[in-house]
């Protein structure tokens, strides 16, 4: 062979793989095993989507006697959004040389902490609801006027007004049947909806009153609406005193002479 002629070389081409045939029984197998773990994959998914919010609430027992303050805590935050207070005295007024008894309760819902608001009615007064009633956006939520006042009843102050009956007196709420005021509160910067069923009682041959805390509910999830009276498995409690117990007008918790609170009762 020339010395100038090149030996050529042939290369080998990629080699072409013919696919196995799977036998049908394999076939089947393979494919369930597919299936089972699709399903197991939509089922982790299925873990991670967050739950659904829902109404979360208590019942209670709590009664105010006199002059005392229960901090309502529905979220359990540092500090309770709101104040549910009753303060109560009775005044013996001398006019010449005779005795007249005056005497006044009155119950207050009073926001606490920055984005705690109520649910507002007639005057401006805490509204009360009837059960089944949208608390939420849109609504009329504000301070409350006279600090939040929810009732008055008894013959009135040292100067003899102010005073209410069963059927006739300041507030919007109700002294004959159960109530539920609406309110919001702030948590992580986002607005929270929710209600909290109040109810009175009476003693003292009817001059005193009682403000009974009944229970709470508010919606977990932020900016959305709830029915009043709306509940969820209520986690029950039997305690008089749950959460935290009622504190007397001898504490600073609300400031009962700003509400106007005066000298104990003269028996």
């Amino acid at each position: 062979m020339p010395k100038s002629e090149s030996k050529v070389t042939k290369k080998a081409g990629p080699r072409v793989k013919t696919p196995a045939q799977l036998s049908a029984s394999l076939a089947r197998e393979l494919n369930a095993y597919a299936v089972a773990a699709t399903a197991a994959g939509v089922a982790v998914l299925a873990c991670a989507t967050p739950a659904t919010a829902s109404p979360i609430c208590k019942n209670l027992s709590t009664e105010l006697f006199q002059s005392s303050t229960f901090p309502l805590n529905p979220a359990n935050q540092n500090a309770a959004p709101f104040n549910i207070a009753q303060t109560t005295f009775s005044y013996y007024l001398g006019t010449t040389g005779v005795s007249t008894l005056l005497w006044l309760n009155r119950g207050f819902f009073t926001p606490n902490t920055a984005g705690a608001k109520v649910l507002l009615g007639a005057k401006d007064f805490p509204s009360d609801m009837v059960p089944g009633a949208e608390i939420g956006p849109g609504g009329k939520f504000g301070k409350g006027a006279s600090y939040g006042l929810l009732f008055t009843y008894g013959k009135g102050n040292f100067s003899g007004h102010g005073g209410g009956t069963l059927s006739k007196h300041r507030g919007n709420m109700s002294l004959t049947q159960k109530s539920y005021v609406g309110f919001q509160f702030s948590q992580a910067g986002k607005a929270h909806y929710g209600w909290a069923r109040l109810g009175v009682t009476f003693h003292d041959h009817r001059l005193r009153t009682v403000l009974r805390i009944l229970g709470y509910g508010y919606e977990s999830n932020p900016d959305t609406a709830i029915a009043a009276g709306s509940c969820d498995s209520p986690e029950q409690s039997s305690s008089s005193t749950p959460d935290a117990a009622p504190q007397s007008s001898h504490g600073s918790s609300l400031g009962m002479l700003t509400l106007g609170s005066a000298a104990p009762a003269k028996r």
